[in-house]
């Protein structure tokens, strides 16, 4: 993850090397050599997917083209994590905020998800939701999120 990336683009290299400092790791090293075990823990892929989210935008700033796009944008959104991309995209904060606020939610997230059993899974569909509740509900509770319509 970011590899390449990061080869190709210092912008994007010194991002890593910024979220590093902050973090007390080095952020590519993980996204590269892993191991998975830790990529994949909640605790490190939150910003490990908001710094080379933003890293990817600074390639794209490396191109007339991308600029042009990125000139164009009039407004941003993100959902989740993504919503801290979109601030940091936007000016709304510092990237050095969004990387403290990402490690924050990550750490926060691992150690909810490590004091109790859980899951979490993202259903379409309203056949598929009701049945997906109906199970959950056996096992614990299920919180349905409907979209208003109209």
């Amino acid at each position: 993850m970011a590899g390449e990336l990061c080869e190709e683009c210092p912008a994007a290299k010194a991002l890593f090397d910024q979220a590093s400092e902050i973090l007390g790791y080095d952020l590519l090293d993980v996204c590269v050599n892993g191991p998975a075990e830790k990529l994949n823990s909640t605790e490190v892929s939150q910003p490990a997917i908001y710094v080379s989210s933003l890293a990817a935008l600074e390639k794209m700033k490396s191109t007339e083209e991308g600029q042009a796009l990125i000139d164009s944008v009039d407004v941003c959104a993100g959902l989740s994590l993504g919503e801290y991309t979109a601030l940091t995209f936007a000016g709304a904060i510092a990237f050095e905020d969004g990387v403290k606020l990402v490690k924050l939610r990550g750490e926060s997230m691992q150690a909810a998800a490590d004091a109790v059993p859980s899951g979490m899974a993202s259903v379409i569909g309203t056949f598929i939701l009701i049945t997906v509740c109906v199970w959950a509900t056996s096992l614990t509770s299920c919180f349905i999120h409907r979209p208003r319509r109209g």
